[in-house]
């Protein structure tokens, strides 16, 4: 196949980029990663610029943004799992192989559930949107692209501020992202608490979206005292406190320990008004005859 190698990982093939064979690809990437570090720029920017350099699938970029090795991130996603109580006796590890196969999806049959995308987002530090592109979308079912295209319901007054603002202007977090310019990682992070927007920034979103203010006004509120729950210590700058449950208006997820076995539960119409309809994700065994 023109402008495709064949590459073996942990006793799977691959089809990868024939440029990722090349002799001196890993020297290369070293060199793009830190000279965009040293010029300020984020694993965002920097996955992006890989991806369109080396036409790469975003899931792999992000990993090779981070210059880790398949082995490498592999190891990483189990003791996040482990560390968030996900999957405490590491019954479902996740292996370098098969997360070869999770970043070329849908070229091959392993396709990664939504648990594992949400996982690997937290892990890049990231939106999960950012690990998709147009030929996830395409092949995703359609109650997954659900769960994960909902606009989620920020926790913080700048944060709701924000969101409303995007949805009375009809853009999107990426399109106000490429306005400002910064990543989108960075405007989800702020909109859900996770980090403190700036004074500049908040002016610049002001700009973005005419707020009149309104966003640098609630930019300089102090912080709400974020409830602590069990079992969250650990978890990084950044990163969403406690295990990975995703609300996003009516929507509740209870990921699963077993990667890639998910029960959908969607309550039917009559049991509850239009707003407060949700789907839920848990575990197979969990779920009722």
């Amino acid at each position: 196949m023109t402008g495709q190698a064949i590459a073996r990982v942990n006793g799977t093939t691959a089809q990868v980029p024939e440029v990722a064979g090349r002799k001196g690809f890993k020297a290369e990437l070293n060199d793009v990663r830190e000279r965009m570090r040293g010029l300020g720029f984020g694993f965002d920017e920097i996955a992006a610029e890989m991806g369109r350099r080396y036409r790469l699938r975003p899931r792999e970029a992000y990993r090779l943004a981070y210059g880790w090795t398949l082995d490498h991130a592999a190891a990483r996603f189990n003791a996040q799992a482990a560390r968030d109580n996900m999957d405490p006796q590491a019954r479902a590890s996740l292996t370098g192989g098969r997360l070869c196969e999770y970043e070329k999806w849908p070229s091959g049959d392993r396709k990664p559930s939504v648990y594992v995308l949400l996982m690997l987002a937290q892990l890049y530090d990231t939106d999960v949107l950012c690990l998709l592109d147009l030929a996830d979308h395409e092949h995703i079912a359609p109650q997954d692209r659900l769960v994960l295209l909902r606009r989620p319901r920020a926790e913080t007054p700048f944060g709701e501020k924000f969101i409303s603002l995007m949805a009375a202007r009809g853009l999107s977090l990426r399109e106000v992202a490429r306005r400002v310019p910064c990543s989108p990682a960075y405007l989800s992070n702020i909109t859900h608490g996770r980090r403190r927007p700036s004074e500049e920034m908040a002016v610049r979103l002001d700009d973005v979206l005419t707020g009149d203010g309104e966003l640098a006004a609630l930019a300089e509120m102090p912080a709400p005292a974020r409830e602590h729950r069990p079992g969250t210590a650990g978890n990084s700058p950044g990163h969403a406190p406690g295990p990975l449950v995703a609300n996003p208006h009516g929507i509740s997820l209870s990921l699963p320990c077993v990667l890639g076995r998910l029960v959908i539960e969607i309550s039917g119409p009559g049991q509850e008004t239009e707003s407060e309809r949700g789907l839920s994700l848990v575990p197979e065994g969990d779920a009722p005859a």
